[in-house]
């Protein structure tokens, strides 16, 4: 200023007074003030003197205070932002006044203005929580605990106002000055601090510091602390820190989170209180804050220490003495990770059904990136039945298996400890879905040692995963584990028929997969060998088994024996010489030593070999195993690198596994030989690396670990390197762990001495070094330095020497110790000379690091650092390519490829981009290319480019990755490289998996001058001013996010639900106005709680997108009206469909819950509440959303102009002040379009066109839930004749333009503003603006349809069909017609594939519709049907139309089958003929195999449905009476197929014939049930005709027809009356023909044919005897029966009694006799004695010793788990409840009770109690079953008592131990139970007594006992004289059972007089 400064100085007090006095109101006094103040310290150079700012400055805040003391709330805001302010001069005065200030906020009682309220309370919250020491100190603090956060969120101020009052008098009464808030924290007065804060307060306030924590916000934790115990000395931290999720809290990041614990730590300092992590793991209101502040809680470092879950860890330290000692350090580590935490996953997977999903979801997959282990174990130790939870834990495990994450052995080991059932049911499931897994399993099965205990010992338990257990063998058997040959008839011999139903599955989907495989459908599933399946087949041949898996065997191994060739010729591919053999292992280890092959991937490669089923490959295999032994001898001779090599491989054979137990302690013996060896010697050198190899399989290996341990020169090395690995892993007994291995002296020497690249840095990196060489290359700009807070500068020599010797001694297995040592010691000034260090002196030249290296500076977490390092790299890289010296020196362009492949693995590798501002790689080739130096851009470039093949993201067919390989395959084609340049293109495709020749290569290099003076253009252009300012034209800061709460809702909600709420789905409850009020409240209350936030971020979302949008799109739009309706329609479209979608599940879930629980609140019940809850959400559920979509509409509306206002003012000012128009060339100059982009889409200076604007105009069509509340947008309607006019215009543009597009142009190939796409869409604009919309559209349609069926072209059909699906989405009743018309119009035009398919595929019509007319066309003969619809089938394929498919093979097989029967007749004349004999016969048998292929199973089924067709026919077409009845076909189709299988055929076409006379027997019962009685006559002449033949065979000894009985009785079963009842007479008569039952019963394999057929009998006529339904066929068919069973009891006794208690199952109740009968069978030599003999001890006789046979499973009607259930309850008789659930278990679906169950459950209890030893053993038992049975007939009701008690009746047959079992049991049960009981006991003896004999010798004798022991005092109990008929049929039982015992029993007379 000059000399007049006072006067300045006065003049501008004038001026702030002269302003504070105009202003309007007291806030914009404010406003005005903080500007002049701001602009006052911003600018302080305008003074000469200090003193007149600072006097300026303290005069604009005192003259402040007497202006604003009467508007309080203008003061304090003015004041709060005062204090805050950097300079003392403002800042001083304003802390000093400021304290009286708030002493008036009690008696202010006038609310403030929202915005002012707002500024005064951050002012406030901020200014506490900063260090101030002033005089403010105390009400400062105050204020921001909590305070703050209840002036924002408390709907009056008044509450908080009083605290701050109270407080303020307090302090009045103990200091008088100003500044007595200096005094606040020294009052003693607990009372009083105490009222001041509490607990809510202190949450809050910590929750606001820790939610806005960061760079620009922070706050001492330990001063906070002090002054909270300061107030409130007794305060609880615990309740504190748990208050924190209902305060709001909401951390972002890991500061604010470690806030928190430094707080509670602070507080309880010196107290030892834990911090109390279960806060974590507790369910918050918030989800999304909870999984925040778990994200940033587990990022931090410092605070893993305190989350430590004690409570429920994954793992504890119980394992730690059963693992391994290699193991030990790195489960050491997860014990004290933060992962380690079952509360943890819980709360994560809670959180994946919440809001917050996304955020929980991605959580999850960052701790499994970080802890795999733990996350993986704890989601299999919680069995979280989440489907997505279970797909990760099953997903992982596969990973692990796979050897994808590190320490897969500990995992596995972990796994096993815990969860062993859960580990092998994981491997079978995985087993079952990808078959490639097995060998991982196995390798996995073996490290843990359970292998053998899988395999060898095989548990019943473990039957549900034989075929995983098979399949296991069989590899182990590949490996030398095992001999398959005998473990498998083992195996089948223990297990017995358990073992059979599985070994035929695997066999049946082992020969399906190989089957598949020669049909060239491969799936790459493993499959066995023909050994190993012959192994299977020779087991199961000579095992016992039922005729139907005997048949399955059968069946298989004919499968097996036509695929043995291909099988065996696959496995002898190639010729298995010893040369070719030693040549392929040879090439093997070529490829090894050149580097072709990783040491794992040479191991990948020979696990494939060993468990291939190739022979060769199995040989090639053992031929590499045997390697290393054959030339041990010569180690010595080998180059250093290849015997390293060869170490490493054999180190990773013993590592996994892979040696087989023959061939590893070779191995062992010669790494034994090798360490004995001279330790200067290469043999030890290979020793000491294998033995690095195999460290984690050391300790498994006992004797070899001590035979080393005694090897004196090994005992020397260890002495002599006191950090040498292999010391480190035999000194297992003392835990040493084993760390990076010694350095060689050479890299010892690197190491010490400075490297040539630093040395060089002057020269190459440095400044100097290309200062005078031209910049060639300017595609690379290295990134600024980032901001680190410091100035940079290199560490202090002691810091300095601790970093490098951490980075030089680093190993990946002791990563986290360095890491924390560096840690410690690197501050942010150290990140540039760490950069510098990481990459000019180890990653230029150490590549093989660059891994250990990226992974250490990740797991420092310095995202600073991160980006430091990138940006040193692309330095260094820039100097390097720029550089003279590296064309000419090798050295120099190794560095810069290291350096390359270091860029890629940071970025690429990971994930991440590398942005084009600082990498062009296109232009960097241009630039190479132009200037000759290709030499070290190509090899930088595909070093780069080389790590893509690591990523997820960036690898092909990547579009950025193929742009840049693309110019890569130009100069590969065009740029004449030198070899060693092709050579890196074509290493870097071979990484990527791609063929050079096969990549388009690109055109850029011709057009790069021309490209670069284009680009200087359009800079050139950007800078110019035409028709602009120079200022920015549009503002391009980022677009806020508002802040809306509830109150700031501009919508009357109230009024729209008065107006528009629906209560039809509860009227009644809602039919009082009281209840539609509450309603209306509750669910303002709730829209105000939901809709603010997502209204906001909808907001946020449209106006960022459409003003980055309109930027881009209008540059060239001078008129802002376009721009101002663009951005309008475009940001209200998209605001308001975010909001309907972000808030619709929220509304919906928390309207169903508020209005649920205040209905049950009213007293309605909890089902009606739930129902009526549901249909209000129905109602009003579109009516919120409205609402929320409004609110959205109209405040982007609002911000859209806002941010857009300066781009309107520009094109208007520019247009009125220079009548030019506006073009924003700035933004025009950076527009940029692929070299492909069409010329009609690209941004033009003079306007957008009518198409472009028209996209923006779609917005408008976003269908809007806010029309049910108003604000409708009309449109302008149009006539019906109009628009039909104005249509036939478009359809005839359409047309020319569909023809002219050629025929095979489709849809999809055009671009969207194609003339085709714009006409269409013109079409639907006008069709839906048409006033009379159906009468319309519906003439559109039709046109539509004519149009799509004349089509010719792809382009048409595509076209019209979409169009008429559109159409037909605006009007319903269009719809109906057009679909209809579609589906069932008889019109030939119809005929058109691709139009049928087009409207299949969009929906208009369906492909099930459509095959049922077609079918029914082509089976009326339709002309032109048939060719549509083999056209038809051959585009869309068969499974989309069987019908069709069906009915054109019927048309086409009818000639077929006319055929068949032709020749049927003819030879049915023959047969006829008198002079036809055997040789004619035979004859004509030769002749039909030649013209019938009947070996073809669809073949033979045809002929033979045929023939009985023609049976059927001839039979139907005789006359009555005619001779033998019309069976003449039938008989000659029986002899027909007679001399089929004596011709060579075998049983094959007699299976055929009776399959097709059982399938047209069942289709003539289903098609003519009226009339079908009338063929079982042909029917059973069939059947029984073949049978006669059989039998006919047999007594002449051919063999031909073998095994007839057996089929015959498989079609019986088919045909069982139960599914064909016609049959029901047929059937039995055929079941119980003499050539069949008794051949069947005759041997004992043909008894459980035989016994099916009689239970299905029982089974048919059960339900009609039940039902009461006995009508006279119904009794004749029993009466069969009855003679059946007699016959049977009578000549096959023992059958009959072996599968007596099966066939009584099927009886119905109420047939005793019959039951009797089956019961009552014994076998042949067995004599029974007399029941009546006196004093029969049946105990004393022999057969009472022996158990029944049951040939059956008798468990098997059981409920499922029902028999181990009461084989554990006989063992220990728990649980107590047993049998009440036997109850619950046994019973039926209506109520009834399963009989069989019944049967089986009480016959089980009888086998477990022979079972036990004699002795008290089985005293024991009978007790436990006695008590049992007791029990549950107490229990049961009368049905189920009698059910009871008739199954232990059952039992009662010929003698035996089952028999005297069951007499104890029910004597035992009369004399032991209640009344009801004896009464139903004797109710089910009795009525068995009843009938005619015969009776069971067992019932007899324990119904005489129980008449005539006192004992039972049978006759004494009431039920004997319950009424005279009772009496009479008891006294008429016991006459008949023997004589005495009815003199014992009452007289009737007595018991009538009674």
């Amino acid at each position: 200023m000059t000399n007049n400064s006072n006067a300045d100085v006065s003049t501008i007090r004038l001026i702030i007074e002269g302003t504070l006095a105009q202003a309007k109101n007291r806030s914009s006094a404010v406003a005005l003030l903080l500007q002049a103040v701001d602009s006052l310290s911003r600018f302080p150079s305008v003074f000469t003197d200090g003193h007149q700012l600072a006097d300026i400055l303290r005069h604009c805040v005192e003259n402040a205070v007497p202006f604003l003391l009467d508007d309080y709330w203008p003061s304090l805001a003015a004041l709060s932002a005062f204090a805050r302010n950097a300079n003392p001069h403002i800042s001083q005065p304003a802390r000093a006044l400021l304290p009286p200030l708030l002493t008036r906020l009690s008696e202010e009682k006038q609310k403030p203005s929202e915005g002012l309220f707002t500024f005064a309370t951050v002012n406030l919250a901020a200014l506490g929580a900063s260090n101030i020491d002033h005089s403010s100190a105390g009400t400062l603090a105050s204020v921001n605990m909590g305070l703050a956060e209840q002036f924002l969120s408390a709907n009056s101020h008044m509450s908080t106002a009083d605290i701050i009052s109270n407080y303020a008098k307090q302090q009045r009464q103990t200091t008088a000055q100003p500044d007595g808030l200096n005094n606040a924290a020294d009052s003693g007065d607990d009372k009083r601090q105490q009222s001041v804060l509490g607990v809510d307060d202190v949450a809050k306030a910590i929750a606001v510091i820790a939610s806005n924590y960061g760079e620009e916000f922070k706050c001492d934790a330990n001063s906070f602390a002090a002054t909270i115990n300061n107030y409130n000395s007794g305060i609880s931290w615990e309740e504190v820190i748990y208050k924190l999720p209902y305060s709001n809290l909401h951390v972002k990041d890991e500061s604010g989170a470690m806030f928190i614990i430094k707080v509670f730590l602070a507080a309880t300092a010196g107290q030892n209180r834990p911090f109390p992590y279960s806060l974590m793991y507790e369910i918050w209101p918030d989800a999304p804050a909870q999984v925040s502040f778990l994200r940033n809680m587990l990022r931090s470092q410092a605070a893993a220490p305190y989350l430590l879950d004690k409570h429920m860890p994954t793992v504890t330290t119980d394992p730690l003495d059963l693992l391994y000692k290699v193991y030990q350090p790195e489960f050491t580590r997860i014990l004290a990770s933060p992962w380690n935490s079952l509360s943890l996953i819980l709360v994560l997977s809670h959180l994946l059904d919440s809001k917050a999903s996304d955020e929980a979801r991605a959580l999850l997959e960052a701790g499994i990136a970080q802890e795999p282990l733990l996350v993986t174990l704890a989601l299999a130790r919680l069995k979280i039945q989440h489907p997505r939870l279970q797909a990760l834990l099953q997903h992982n495990v596969a990973r692990f298996l796979k050897r994808e994450f590190s320490h897969y052995g500990l995992f596995f080991e972990l796994f096993r400890i815990c969860e062993r059932k859960m580990m092998l049911a994981f491997f079978c499931n995985i087993h079952r879905k990808d078959s490639s897994f097995s060998r991982y399993i196995l390798d996995v099965l073996v490290d843990l040692g359970m292998a053998n205990e899988l395999l060898l010992v095989p548990k019943r338990d473990d039957i549900m995963m034989l075929d995983f257990i098979v399949e296991m063998a069989v590899f182990a058997s590949r490996r030398g584990i095992l001999v398959f040959d005998t473990w498998f008839p083992g195996l089948l011999t223990e297990l017995g028929s358990d073992m059979l139903h599985a070994s035929l599955e695997i066999l049946h989907s082992k020969l399906q997969l190989e089957a598949a495989r020669q049909r060239g459908e491969d799936k790459g599933i493993a499959a066995y060998s023909s050994a190993e399946l012959t192994v299977m087949f020779k087991a199961l041949g000579v095992v016992s088994m039922s005729p139907n898996n005997t048949a399955n065997l059968k069946a298989l191994y004919a499968q097996f024996v036509e695929l043995t060739a291909e099988l065996e010729r696959t496995e002898n591919e190639r010729s298995i010489e010893e040369g070719q053999i030693e040549k392929e292992a040879e090439s093997l280890f070529l490829r090894l030593y050149r580097g072709e092959l990783s040491v794992e991937q040479m191991a990948d490669t020979l696990e494939e070999l060993r468990d291939s089923l190739r022979v060769f490959m199995r040989k090639t295999y053992a031929h590499v195993i045997q390697y290393p032994l054959e030339e041990f001898s010569f180690f010595d001779n080998y180059p250093e690198k290849e015997l390293t090599i060869t170490g490493q491989l054999v180190g990773t054979l013993i590592q996994r596994h892979m040696l087989s137990p023959a061939s590893e302690p070779a191995i062992l013996e010669m790494l034994v030989k090798a360490l004995q060896s001279p330790t200067s010697s290469k043999s030890f050198n290979f020793g000491m690396t294998a033995l690095q190899a195999c460290l984690y399989r050391i300790e498994q290996l006992p004797v070899f670990c001590t035979t080393l341990y005694q090897i004196p020169v090994f005992q020397q090395h260890q002495q002599q390197n006191s950090t040498s690995a292999v010391k480190l892993v035999q000194s297992i007994i003392n835990s040493a762990m084993p760390t990076r291995s010694a350095q060689t002296s050479a890299e010892q020497a690197r190491l010490g001495a400075t490297p040539d690249l630093m040395g060089n840095r002057l020269g190459v990196f440095g400044a100097g070094g290309i200062a005078e060489t031209q910049q060639v290359f300017q595609s690379i700009v290295p990134p600024p330095l980032p901001e680190l807070g410091e100035a940079s500068a290199a560490p202090v020599e002691e810091t300095r020497d601790k970093i490098q010797f951490a980075m030089n001694n680093l190993a990946r297995n002791n990563l986290s110790e360095k890491m924390a040592e560096v840690d410690k010691v690197l501050q942010p000034k150290h990140f540039e000379w760490f950069s510098q260090d990481i990459v000019v002196n180890r990653a230029s030249q150490e590549p093989n690091y660059h891994a250990l290296y990226l992974q250490f500076v990740e797991a420092l977490e310095r995202p600073l650092l991160i980006k430091c390092i990138l940006r040193e790299t692309l330095s260094s890289i820039y100097r390097l390519l720029n550089a003279e010296s590296t064309v000419n020196s090798s050295r120099d362009r190794s560095y810069l490829k290291n350096l390359g492949a270091w860029l890629g693995g940071m970025t690429l590798a990971r994930d991440q981009p590398i942005l084009r501002e600082n990498v062009s790689f296109k232009d960097l080739l241009c630039e190479g290319y132009s200037c000759n130096r290709l030499i070290v851009a190509i090899p930088f470039v595909c070093k780069v480019l080389e790590q893509a093949a690591r990523s997820t993201v960036f690898h092909p067919p990547n579009p950025w990755l193929m742009s840049i390989m693309g110019v890569l395959a130009e100069l590969y084609a065009t740029a004449n490289l030198k070899l060693n340049l092709t050579f890196e293109i074509e290493v870097l495709c071979k990484a990527l998996d791609l063929d050079v020749k096969a990549i388009t290569p690109t055109a850029i290099l011709g057009r790069a001058p021309a490209r670069n003076a284009i680009d200087a253009l359009a800079t050139d252009l950007s800078k110019a001013t035409v028709g602009a300012d120079k200022a920015p034209l549009i503002n391009t800061e980022a677009v806020q996010m508002p802040v809306i709460t509830g109150a700031d809702i501009t919508v009357d909600i109230m009024g729209v639900l008065t107006q528009h709420a629906s209560f039809h789905a509860a009227e009644s409850v809602f039919s009082q106005p009281t209840m539609k009020k509450i309603f209306y409240m509750l669910t303002e209350r709730m829209i105000r709680e939901i809709i603010p936030i997502h209204v906001a971020r909808s907001i946020y979302v449209a106006v960022s997108c459409t003003r980055d949008t309109i930027q881009k799109d209008f540059c060239g739009e001078p008129n802002e009206e376009h721009v101002h309706r663009a951005a309008q329609v475009m940001a209200r479209g998209l605001a308001g469909a975010l909001a309907v979608s972000l808030c619709r599940d929220q509304l919906k879930s928390q309207l169903y819950q508020t209005m649920r629980v205040f209905l049950i609140r009213h007293s309605l019940a909890e089902q009606t509440a739930n129902s009526v809850a549901v249909g209000l959400v129905a109602d009003n559920l579109d009516l919120a959303c409205a609402i929320a979509e409004k609110e959205a509409i109209e405040r982007a509306s609002q911000q859209i102009d806002a941010v857009l206002n300066e781009a309107y003012v520009a094109r208007k000012r520019t247009r009125e002040r220079t009548g030019q128009p506006f073009y924003d060339l700035g933004q025009y100059g950076r527009l940029m379009y692929p070299a492909e982009f069409p010329e009609v889409l690209k941004v033009r200076l003079n306007g957008l066109q009518a198409g472009h604007l028209r996209i923006y105009e779609d917005f408008t069509q976003i269908p809007h839930f806010f029309s049910q509340i108003g604000n409708v947008n009309e449109e302008e309607e149009l006539g019906v004749a109009q628009s039909l006019e104005q249509f036939v215009q478009i359809m005839g543009e359409l047309e020319r333009i569909i023809a002219a597009a050629g025929i095979d142009v489709t849809l999809s190939q055009l671009p969207a503003q194609h003339e085709a796409c714009l006409y269409a869409r013109d079409i639907l604009v006008r069709a839906a603006r048409v006033a009379q919309m159906d009468d319309a559209v519906l003439d559109m349609a039709q046109a539509l349809v004519s149009s799509l069926y004349r089509a010719e072209t792809r382009l048409g059909v595509d076209l019209y069909v979409l169009l008429l699906a559109r159409v037909c989405e605006m009007s319903a009743r269009v719809a109906r017609e057009v679909t209809s018309w579609l589906a069932y119009a008889d019109d030939a035009r119809k005929y058109n594939v691709a139009a049928t398919l087009a409207l299949i595929n969009e929906g208009l019509i369906s492909a099930e519709d459509e095959d049922e007319l077609l079918a029914r066309q082509i089976d009326a003969g339709r002309a032109g049907a048939a060719e549509f619809a083999s056209r038809l089938l051959r585009r869309a394929g068969r499974d989309a139309f069987s019908r069709t498919a069906q009915s054109l093979a019927r048309a086409t097989q009818g000639g077929q089958q006319a055929g068949y029967r032709q020749m049927l007749l003819s030879w049915t004349r023959v047969y006829e003929h008198p002079a036809a004999g055997d040789t004619e016969l035979e004859t004509l048998v030769q002749q039909l195999q030649q013209q019938v292929a009947l070996k073809d199973t669809g073949v033979a089924a045809a002929f033979f449905r045929a023939g009985v067709e023609a049976a059927v026919a001839g039979f139907e077409g005789a006359l009555p009476g005619t001779e033998r009845g019309g069976f003449q076909v039938a008989d000659a189709l029986v002899r027909l197929v007679v001399c089929l299988a004596r011709s060579g055929e075998g049983l094959q076409p007699a299976r055929m014939f009776v399959s097709s006379v059982a399938l047209v027997a069942v289709h003539m019962h289903a098609t003519r049930p009226e009339t079908f009685g009338a063929y079982q006559r042909v029917i059973f002449r069939l059947l029984v005709g073949l049978l006669n033949e059989a039998h006919t065979a047999h007594r002449s000894g051919d063999s031909a027809l073998e095994g007839t009985e057996a089929l015959l009785a498989e079609t019986l079963l088919l045909l069982a009356p139960t599914h064909v009842p016609g049959l029901a007479f047929v059937w039995l008569q055929l079941a119980a023909h003499r050539y069949l039952l008794p051949q069947l019963v005759s041997s004992r394999a043909g008894w459980e044919q035989a016994a099916s057929l009689l239970e299905t009998q029982l089974r048919f006529i059960q339900p009609f005897v039940e039902r009461g339904l006995v009508g006279e066929g119904v009794k004749l068919l029993y009466r069969g029966t009855v003679c059946v069973v007699l016959v049977v009891l009578h000549d096959y006794p023992e059958f009959l009694a072996a599968h007596a208690l099966r066939l009584s199952d099927a009886v119905p109740v109420g047939c005793v006799q019959l039951r009797n009968l089956l019961l009552s069978a014994y076998p042949r030599a067995m004599r029974l004695p007399e029941p009546l003999t006196p004093n029969l001890k049946i105990d004393l006789l022999p057969e009472i010793s022996q158990t029944p046979e049951i040939p059956y499973d008798h468990t098997a009607p059981l409920p499922q788990g029902l028999r181990e259930e009461l084989d554990k309850f006989m063992g220990t008789q728990k649980p107590e409840d047993f049998a009440a659930s036997v109850l619950d278990r046994i019973r039926t679906e209506d109520a009834g009770y399963d009989v069989a169950a019944v049967n089986a459950f009480v016959l089980h209890a009888l086998v477990r109690m022979a079972q036990a030893d004699e002795g008290s053993a089985q005293e024991e038992a009978q007790r436990v079953v006695l008590d049992l049975l007791r029990e549950v007939l107490d229990k049961a009701d009368a049905e189920g008592r009698y059910l009871v008690a008739n199954a232990v009746a059952n039992q009662l047959r010929f003698p035996s131990a089952h028999t005297y079992l069951a007499s104890r049991l029910v004597l035992a049960l009369f004399a032991k139970s209640t009344e009801p009981v004896r009464e139903c006991i004797s109710r089910v003896l009795v009525e068995r007594i009843l009938v005619n004999r015969p009776f069971p010798w067992g019932l007899l004798v324990t119904l005489i006992e129980l008449l005539r022991n006192p004992y039972y005092a049978f006759w004494t109990h009431d039920f004997t004289r319950a009424s005279p008929q009772i009496a009479d049929i008891l006294a008429a039982v016991a006459k008949s059972v023997h004589p005495t015992e009815a003199a014992a029993a009452p007289p009737p007379a007595a018991t009538q007089a009674q």
